[in-house]
C-alpha cells in the first residue's frame, strides 16, 4: 500500500476508539488499537520500525471496527491477535481470548458467554472477566425469557426443560411464546448490551420493589445482585485483595517472558512463556504478554515488571480492575525479579517444543483419542487434552458410541463426532494443533476419512504397540525416544480414560437399575446407552422427569437407589 493511498483512506476511517486491521486480500498481517482510529492510522504515513514499514507496503486492505470505549478496543485487539495470529504482531503463544456475549442468529436467538463466537453472531464485548459475563447472562435470561441452550438442544423437543420451570426461559422451542414477541425480548437484550442505559434496569428495580412489598426478599435480593451484575459488567474501580503477586521479567532475547508467582509471601510457581518472535523492546514484550496473558480470569494483586507500562489503555484498565503495577519498590522485589529474569532464561524445551521442531509444526495443545468396548458392547471413545506435557482433566470428554465390533468403524464414528462439534461450532474448547490416534493404520486411515468428510484439517498421527512407533498419513516421522514420552504419556492416558468410562459402563449401571421395580427392559437398555452410573447419579428429580417414560414416582425411586 502505497503513502498516498493510507491517506486517501484515512478520509473514511472515524474519529472513534476501536481496532484496525491491515491485510494482504483476506490475511490479517496486523492488528491495532486506537482511541482515535483516524489518528492514530496517520502515523503509518511515516512507520516507526522498519517491520512496520514491510507490513504497510505488503498491505492492500484496511480494515477497523469501533468500540464503546478505550478499553473495549484493547481487549478487542487481544482477541483479535489470538483468533488471526497476524504475521507482525507480537504475539503470546497459545494466549487466550477474552469472554464475549454471543447472542446467536437461529429463528429463535439463543444468549450465551463464549471464547469463540460464530461469525454470524451478535457478538457483544470483549469483557475481563467470563464471571461478570455469565452473571450478566442470568439477569437478562430472567428478566427476557431468552434462551440458553444449544440449537441441537432447542430442536425436536415436545416440552419445555428445566430451565423454563425454573422462570429463566420462556420455552419458544414448544411454542410457550410467540415469534415475534421472542424477537422483541431479543431486541431489548440486545438493546442493553449496545447501550447500557436502556430500560433493563428500571425494569428489574421495579420488580425488586414489588418482590420487597410483597414480602419476598430472597427474589428481592436475587433482582438487587442482578442490578450490580449488570452494572458491573464493563469492570469498576474496586480493591482486588487476593493476596497473589505476579512478577514479570523479558529474557535478553526478548522473545520470552519469566512469571515467578507469589502467594501470601511465598513463591509458588515459577514458568515462562514463548513470544512469536523478537520483541523490539522489553517494554513492548511486557505490554504484549500483560493484554494477551491477562485474558483468563487471573489478574493478580499486584504485577511487578522490570519497566514500567507506558500504553494509557493498559494502565487505566489494570487500574479499573484494582491490579496495582509497576517497577520494583524494595529489596525482596527485585529479588522475585532477578528470579524471573533467571526462569525466562531458560533454555530447556519442552517435549512439545521439541517436537515442534522435529515435525515442522507449533503444537500447544494434543488432542488424543481411544475406544474401548467388550466384543462390541458398551462401546465408548475417549477423548483427552495434553498442554505444557501435561494432562488438562478439564477439557477431557468421552462419547458413547454405536455398539458394533468394528475397531476402524468405532474410530472413524469418534473422531467424525469431534470433527463435526468443532465444525459446528458446539465444542468450546480450544482448538488441537496435532490429532493422536491410539492404533495402527486402520484407526489413523479411518481417523483421517472422518475428518476429511467433514472438513477438519488437522494433523493427525498414530501411535501402535508394543513399540510405541509414530505413524503418519503419508511418512512416519522419526521421533527420538525422549520426545515421544509425551505422546505416550497421551495414549496412556486416553486409554486409561476409555477404559474406566467402559467399565462404569458395564458393570454398574445394568445390576443397578435391575433392582428398581418399574424400570422394564426396554428403558434399562435406553438409561445405559444414554447414561453412566456417574451421571444418572447427578440427575436431579426434575431432569429424570424431563426423560420420557420417567414420572415423579419413579423418578424418586431411582434417586433412592442409585
Amino acid at each position: 500500500m502505497e503513502k498516498n493511498e493510507l491517506r486517501s483512506k484515512l478520509k473514511e476511517k472515524p474519529a472513534e476508539p476501536g481496532v484496525y486491521i491491515f491485510r494482504k486480500e483476506e490475511v490479517p498481517l496486523y492488528v491495532g488499537k486506537a482511541v482515535d482510529i483516524r489518528d492514530r492510522l496517520r502515523s503509518y504515513t511515516d512507520p516507526r520500525t522498519v517491520q512496520i514499514e514491510k507490513m504497510v507496503e505488503k498491505a492492500d486492505r484496511l480494515d477497523h471496527r469501533t468500540t464503546q470505549d478505550e478499553k473495549e478496543a484493547l481487549l478487542l485487539e487481544a482477541n483479535l491477535i489470538k483468533k488471526y495470529q497476524p504475521k507482525y504482531n507480537i504475539r503470546l503463544k497459545d494466549g487466550k481470548s477474552y469472554p464475549v456475549i454471543e447472542i446467536t442468529s437461529h429463528k429463535f436467538p439463543g444468549i450465551n458467554a463464549t471464547r469463540d463466537p460464530n461469525e454470524d453472531s451478535t457478538v457483544f464485548g470483549p469483557f475481563t472477566e467470563m464471571r461478570r459475563v455469565e452473571n450478566a447472562i442470568k439477569a437478562v435470561r430472567d428478566i427476557y425469557g431468552v434462551r440458553g441452550c444449544s440449537d441441537r438442544k432447542f430442536s425436536g423437543r415436545d416440552r419445555p426443560c428445566l430451565d423454563y420451570q425454573m422462570g429463566i426461559c420462556s420455552a419458544p422451542c414448544v411454542g410457550k411464546i410467540s415469534e415475534k414477541e421472542y424477537r422483541e425480548k431479543v431486541e431489548k437484550t440486545k438493546q442493553f448490551f449496545q447501550d447500557s442505559s436502556s430500560n433493563l434496569l428500571e425494569e428489574i428495580e421495579q420488580k425488586m420493589s414489588k418482590a420487597s412489598e410483597e414480602k419476598r426478599f430472597e427474589r428481592a435480593g436475587t433482582l438487587r445482585d442482578y442490578i450490580d451484575d449488570l452494572k458491573n459488567l464493563r469492570g469498576n474501580k474496586k480493591i482486588r485483595d487476593t493476596g497473589v503477586k505476579h512478577v514479570l521479567a523479558v529474557n535478553p532475547k526478548l522473545d520470552r517472558i519469566g512469571l515467578v508467582v507469589v502467594e501470601k509471601n511465598s513463591i509458588k510457581d515459577k514458568r515462562f512463556y514463548r513470544l512469536n518472535e523478537q520483541a523490539e523492546s522489553r517494554l513492548e514484550a511486557l505490554e504484549a504478554f500483560v493484554k494477551q496473558f491477562y485474558a483468563t480470569d487471573n489478574l493478580p494483586e499486584q504485577i511487578t515488571t522490570q519497566v514500567e507500562i507506558e500504553d494509557p489503555d493498559i494502565r487505566s484498565w489494570l487500574e479499573d480492575e484494582g491490579v496495582s503495577f509497576g517497577e520494583p519498590e524494595h529489596g525482596r522485589d527485585r529479588i522475585l525479579l532477578e528470579s524471573a529474569e533467571k526462569t525466562s532464561e531458560k533454555t530447556e524445551n519442552s517435549k512439545m517444543e521439541k517436537l515442534e521442531e522435529i515435525l515442522g509444526l507449533e503444537i500447544n495443545r494434543i488432542e488424543c483419542f481411544d475406544v474401548s468396548h467388550t466384543g462390541g458392547k458398551k462401546v465408548v471413545g475417549s477423548n483427552i487434552v495434553f498442554e505444557d506435557d501435561k494432562p488438562l482433566k478439564k477439557d477431557y470428554r468421552r462419547k458413547k458410541l454405536v455398539e458394533k465390533n468394528d475397531d476402524y468403524d468405532n474410530m472413524y464414528e469418534l473422531l467424525k463426532w469431534r470433527a463435526k462439534r468443532s465444525i459446528e461450532g458446539r465444542d468450546k474448547r480450544k482448538e488441537p494443533d496435532l490429532i493422536l490416534i491410539d492404533g495402527g493404520r486402520g484407526q489413523l486411515n479411518a481417523a483421517a476419512r472422518a475428518m476429511r468428510e467433514t472438513g477438519w484439517s488437522k494433523p493427525v498421527f498414530a501411535i501402535v504397540k508394543p513399540d510405541d512407533d509414530i505413524l503418519g498419513l503419508h511418512k512416519n516421522p522419526e521421533i527420538p525416544e525422549d520426545v515421544k514420552t509425551v505422546l505416550s504419556a497421551a495414549r496412556d492416558e486416553s486409554h486409561r480414560f476409555a477404559v474406566n468410562y467402559h467399565s462404569s459402563r458395564r458393570d454398574k449401571i445394568e445390576s443397578v437399575l435391575e433392582e428398581i421395580e418399574g424400570i422394564g427392559e426396554e428403558k434399562r437398555k435406553e438409561l445405559m446407552e444414554e447414561y453412566s452410573l456417574s451421571e444418572l447419579r447427578e440427575l436431579s428429580k426434575e431432569e429424570l422427569t424431563d426423560i420420557e417414560g420417567i414420572g415423579p414416582k419413579l423418578a424418586e425411586k431411582i434417586k433412592k437407589n442409585i
